[in-house]
């Protein structure tokens, strides 16, 4: 399936993601998103493997907390879209990042992404896409 929009920085993100997917093995997945978007949604779906005890979260939302962290596994993932788009959206990110549960986050400026390693020191990194 093609991505929908016509800009170029969602193709690009479209394919990162579809990358990302390929990478990381995951039998469940949460969209949680203000406006669905259709080819997000049907790569989500359609790229779960089964046995395999792990969750990625999607999230393009304004309204946003940090409450559902509560259930996150070691292996589970955050994907943040647009995490600078605007001061709310960067004011979660910054909470997102500071929070004890969250080991990694790689800002990717128009996605982030956050995991929950056990094990690891936390590190934050800043990588140019």
């Amino acid at each position: 399936m093609e991505i929908k929009f016509g800009r170029k920085i969602e193709q690009k993100k479209y394919l990162l993601i579809q990358r990302l997917l390929n990478a990381f093995d995951y039998d469940d997945y949460e969209y949680l998103a203000d406006i669905p978007n259709e080819s997000y949604a049907f790569l989500l779906k359609n790229r779960r493997f089964a046995g395999v005890s792990s969750k990625i979260y999607y999230i393009d939302r304004q309204n946003l907390n940090l409450d559902f962290l509560t259930g996150m596994r070691a292996s589970d993932m955050l994907i943040v879209n647009e995490p600078h788009l605007d001061k709310e959206r960067t004011s979660y990110w910054r909470k997102l990042k500071a929070d004890n549960r969250v080991v990694v986050t790689i800002d990717l400026f128009r996605i982030g992404l956050v995991y929950f390693r056990e094990g690891q020191r936390k590190e934050n990194f800043l990588i140019r896409f």
